[in-house]
């Protein structure tokens, strides 16, 4: 019975998935609504509670136009920290999200944020290139000694004659460089919750087949280059979504698996032995005391399959 009206509810959102989906497509290829209109229309949008319930989960129009903003008029970090939050809580009222719209959201996230994520008073004093995307604490460290050297080597003589002055400035630095290295990595974590949060709430349609599998390699690979833009840093940080994400698709398998036809599953299947993908590339982080995730996901995926074909022979109906 609770599988049925899960169904149905999928069903009756079916077209609005699609229907959302290609208003978001519209209002994307239009131009930037103006900021002052924007806050305006925020302000009456977001207090409503279909925007959360039944608008947001399809159409994150409204957090890309801020991010653009951010982007195009040099906002602070503390800015685009805050667009995350805002629908970040707004996405924890809503019942789950459309993974097209989310994938969407996605591809903007490099071209908005990458200029986030560069310590540019750090890059002034670092002569290796490599630390631009280290460790926040490596980089920290190569900074403070490059930078050391450069001011007690260059400017000696403004020690002697003052050096509290001197000292002071000195201070000042350090302590600006380290607020920078702790304002990106405080944006970076609020990106990764708004990630979870909204992978966490993913619901393909059953009607997609083959496409909800494609949906999930291509999420996993845009999750992937937020990597290559220092968006993350961790590949930790890449494991835990990508968990999410497995879990998610699997908690779909489990409900709707005996309605997928077995061309879906041999399809799946195809694709695991044929191909190397980099959701299940990464190096298992638990290996030796959980179930690494290509053990999981097959056995999801079989014991669903396995449903799907008793009941397409009528030894199983639906509980």
């Amino acid at each position: 019975m609770k599988r049925l009206l899960f169904l149905t509810a999928i069903s009756i959102s079916i077209t609005q998935f699609y229907i959302t989906h290609a208003a978001h497509q519209v209002v994307n290829d239009q131009a930037p609504m103006p900021y002052g209109n924007l806050i305006t229309t925020l302000q009456e949008e977001l207090k409503k509670p279909e925007y959360r319930k039944n608008i947001l989960p399809h159409n994150f129009s409204y957090l890309v136009d801020l991010l653009h903003h951010g982007h195009d008029f040099g906002q602070p970090r503390a800015y685009i920290r805050s667009v995350f939050k805002l629908f970040g809580n707004l996405l924890k009222g809503a019942e789950y999200v459309n993974p097209y719209a989310f994938s969407s959201l996605l591809d903007e996230l490099p071209y908005n944020l990458r200029t986030y994520f560069t310590a540019q008073k750090a890059r002034a004093y670092l002569k290796n290139t490599a630390l631009y995307d280290a460790n926040m604490f490596d980089r920290f460290k190569e900074t403070v000694n490059n930078m050391l050297y450069v001011k007690f080597s260059s400017e000696y003589e403004s020690f002697k004659q003052n050096p509290e002055q001197f000292l002071t400035n000195l201070s000042n630095e350090i302590v600006g460089i380290a607020q920078e290295e702790v304002s990106i990595e405080q944006l970076r974590q609020g990106v990764i919750r708004f990630c979870e949060i909204g992978l966490g709430k993913i619901i393909w349609s059953p009607y997609d087949k083959e496409k909800t599998w494609e949906s999930v390699k291509t999420i996993s690979n845009q999750l992937a280059t937020l990597m290559e833009y220092n968006i993350l840093d961790d590949v930790n940080d890449l494991d835990d979504l990508y968990w999410t994400l497995i879990n998610r698709y699997c908690h779909f398998l489990d409900l709707v698996g005996i309605d997928m036809p077995t061309t879906f599953y041999q399809h799946v299947k195809n694709d695991l032995s044929s191909q190397e993908l980099l959701l299940f590339e990464l190096e298992e982080q638990d290996a030796t005391i959980v179930e690494a995730k290509i053990q999981y996901f097959t056995r999801t995926l079989l014991e669903a399959e396995t449903k799907c074909r008793a009941y397409q022979k009528g030894i199983l109906t639906r509980s």
